[in-house]
């Protein structure tokens, strides 16, 4: 009786560390696949498109500066200067520059694309529902003894959670019903398995704590309440634009000077 009464407490127990994983695990894939996406692109369109103006303009700067010392070797060596041969030797040198400055640019595009098609918050509610209560049946950290089949219904159902297509998931869910509820439950487990499936999720639960907590002590969650700040952005946009403002009187100086070496 006693044997009994322990192995109903070990499915109890069970249950709900089982209850538990999937809720850390649905919490790390928001972070990663919703929040943190999401984030960016704020931070993108709210601050990067002004960070980026300063980096084309830092680019313009070096570019004239480089001209002029190259100019001014040419003189000194009594040499006419090859102009042609100084705007190319230039792009090359900023090449690397320019790249990384126009894939800053296609990733702010990027980022206004992503905002404006985020999914209503109802829907992505009823998505990770549902999809919490398929982890549960169907997750192979859950469930190790799944079949072939199962484990291919389960990446099904992954892929179409990833691309957050709600109606595709709920469609697979009408489909697959028999197959999901095939899958072994505890019910069927001996004391000692139930004991080593306990111990197992335990430790799976500790490493995905331990994972969340390192996700959200990097960027962007570590700025995420100033990028949610209208006071904290409007000061960072100004602060950028008075730093733009003096690299475009330094950029007037060097112009003219440039100009009048040529």
């Amino acid at each position: 009786m006693l044997d009994t009464e322990e192995i109903e407490k070990l499915k109890k127990e069970l249950d709900l560390l089982k209850i538990e994983y999937v809720k850390l695990l649905n919490d790390k894939d928001v972070l990663q696949n919703w929040g943190k996406p999401q984030l960016e692109a704020l931070y993108c369109t709210q601050i990067g498109i002004h960070k980026l103006e300063l980096l084309e303009m830092q680019l313009q700067i070096k570019a004239l500066k480089r001209k002029i010392e190259l100019v001014r070797a040419c003189v000194n060596q009594n040499k006419t200067p090859d102009f042609a041969e100084i705007e190319l030797t230039i792009a090359t040198e900023l090449a690397n520059a320019q790249l990384e400055i126009m894939q800053q640019a296609e990733q702010i595009e990027n980022s206004k694309h992503l905002l404006k098609k985020l999914d209503s918050p109802q829907r992505s509610s009823e998505l990770r529902t549902i999809f919490r209560t398929i982890a549960k049946s169907l997750h192979p950290d859950l469930n190790p003894d799944l079949t072939e089949e199962q484990i291919k219904i389960w990446h099904l159902f992954l892929s179409a959670y990833k691309e957050g297509d709600l109606d595709k998931i709920k469609a697979m869910q009408l489909v697959f019903e028999k197959e999901i509820k095939a899958v072994n439950d505890s019910s069927l487990l001996t004391k000692e398995q139930l004991l080593l499936a306990t111990e197992s999720i335990k430790q799976g639960c500790k490493h995905l704590q331990d994972e969340l907590f390192l996700i959200k002590n990097e960027f962007p969650f570590t700025i995420e309440e100033q990028i949610k700040n209208e006071d904290w952005v409007k000061d960072e946009r100004q602060k950028m634009k008075t730093d733009l403002d003096k690299l475009a009187e330094y950029e007037k100086e060097l112009d003219a000077e440039y100009k009048t070496l040529v």
